[in-house]
């Protein structure tokens, strides 16, 4: 006989998706895809859908484009320091 510990799993099951708490309590909330504008009014739940996962694409996308010049100008930053400090600036 199998004790409780035995044969029980922790793991979710094959093709559960666990939900990602990316930073929702620091993001303020927004409108989603212009909810104001005037031809969301005309919008079926098919194009809904899609609108909503275009938003949270492009709003990923963004977001990683944003981390890489991030990225881009700390390398400038420190080039630029050296560049100075080798000219005997500082």
């Amino acid at each position: 006989m199998l004790s409780q510990s035995e044969g029980v799993s922790c793991t979710p099951a094959a093709g559960v998706q666990l939900r990602r708490e990316v930073g929702e309590a620091s993001t303020p909330k927004e409108e989603p895809f212009g909810l104001h504008a005037p031809w969301l009014h005309f919008v079926n739940k098919m194009e809904i859908r899609r609108l909503a996962k275009l938003h949270m694409r492009i709003k990923r996308k963004k977001a990683a484009l944003s981390e890489l010049i991030g990225q881009r100008q700390t390398i400038m930053n420190r080039c630029i320091k050296r560049m100075r400090r080798a000219g005997g600036r500082n």
